[in-house]
């Protein structure tokens, strides 16, 4: 029986950095990025075109006509197939799995341990700009509009609200360390 973590976050907040520390501590497969590129081969779309359209919501369930059929919008298409990417990798593989909507999509799975990050807006700046390197105008500015098109993106795709606490087994202030946050993590997984 696969067991699996999924971790949802908030930008800045070192959730997928805590997640690959997860994934060293408990020797899991770690999917982040990939779950994209597997939904662009699917789709047969270049990958930044899916990574774009992974990131926003669609415009409304507008289908568009395209050699006489009608055809969902290609955000949607590629949350469609994100999902489906989503189950059959929780379904064949014990793995930690960083996407924001993998916690709704596996909300029917056994042995789902749902995490979300999370930390003060200043410490998540200071992140930013120090350890991703980001240069941004108003990085403050920044970090808020990314948990905006997340929020939307979730709340968009879902029947649950983003960051909302009853969605989530542990929600974690990635302040206490990465470290800490990674281990207390490991140690929920181990009693699933």
């Amino acid at each position: 029986m696969t067991k699996i973590i999924t971790i949802a976050r908030e930008y800045g907040s070192g959730g997928r950095l805590i997640a690959q520390k997860v994934a060293e501590l408990l020797n899991l497969t770690y999917y982040d990025n990939e779950i994209i590129d597997l939904a662009a081969q699917e789709l047969g779309f270049d990958i930044n075109t899916i990574r774009k359209a992974a990131q926003e919501r669609s415009s409304g369930f507008l289908y568009t006509m395209v050699g006489g059929s009608f055809q969902m919008p290609l955000n949607d298409q590629v949350f469609a197939t994100q999902s489906k990417v989503i189950r059959h990798l929780a379904s064949n593989d014990s793995c930690i799995i960083v996407n924001g909507c993998a916690d709704y999509v596996l909300e029917d799975f056994d042995n789902v341990l749902r995490i979300f990050v999370h930390a003060p807006l200043e410490s998540r700046v200071k992140r930013v700009v120090e350890e991703y390197k980001e240069d941004h105008e108003d990085a403050t500015k920044y970090v808020r509009s990314m948990d905006k098109k997340r929020s939307n993106y979730y709340n968009y795709y879902t029947t649950n609200k983003w960051g909302q606490l009853k969605n989530f087994d542990l929600t974690i202030n990635s302040d206490y360390g990465l470290d800490e946050c990674a281990e207390i993590i490991a140690d929920m997984y181990r009693k699933l």
